[in-house]
């Protein structure tokens, strides 16, 4: 089954075609058009996903607690760099999350890996799980627990709404109870240990 390109898609490609060329004129624009037809037939988007829904006070929650984290760890590696001594301990830790949408999963991939020391690896759907790459780990059961609550605002500011309104019922209870864990721990503490 094939799918029709979007025509607000396809305009706005053509508009950025002609906006690149500087220039509106007949020959830009039916250029513009193949173009933009070729692309949309080449790489046709997938479904989209219709459960989320931003929530503007949620959303500005997840904000808040992102641009902390960010000030936070952007210190700590600041500092790290800064002292002569070498406190780098970095692991490699599987974190089990909730999944609820690939939106979810992707904001808090991304969230994890914009933050200095923290990295996502790997993010797989089924079982949902992140595999992230702390620089300073001391302690896997924090590192679980602060991306639980992570993906718990995320859930809340872009979730489906039948999940977000379920873990506003539940409160922080939810973030204490993390789905089944698998998570593990590969310490490396500032290339003392052998490397794989």
């Amino acid at each position: 089954m094939t799918r029709t390109p979007s025509i607000p898609l396809l305009v706005w490609l053509v508009a950025v075609w002609v906006a690149l060329w500087e220039q509106v004129s007949p020959a830009n624009v039916a250029s513009g058009l193949v173009v933009a037809l070729v692309v949309l037939t080449l790489f046709p988007l997938g479904p989209r996903d219709r459960s989320a829904r931003v929530r503007p006070a949620a959303a500005l929650r997840f904000l808040v607690y992102f641009a902390w984290k960010l000030v936070e760890a952007s210190a700590i590696v600041a500092w790290e760099v800064v002292t002569p001594r070498n406190r780098i301990n970095e692991g490699i830790v599987a974190i089990p999350i909730r999944g609820v949408s690939d939106v979810v999963i992707t904001v808090v991939a991304n969230a994890i890996s914009l933050t200095p020391g923290t990295l996502t690896l790997e993010a797989r759907r089924s079982p949902a799980v992140l595999y992230v790459h702390v620089l300073h780990l001391r302690d896997v059961e924090e590192v679980r627990r602060e991306t639980l609550h992570l993906e718990a605002l995320a859930i809340r500011a872009f979730g489906p709404p039948e999940v977000a309104a379920a873990l506003a019922s539940e409160g922080d209870s939810a973030v204490a109870s993390p789905p089944p864990s698998t998570a593990t721990r590969a310490p490396r503490s500032g290339g003392q240990e052998g490397r794989p």
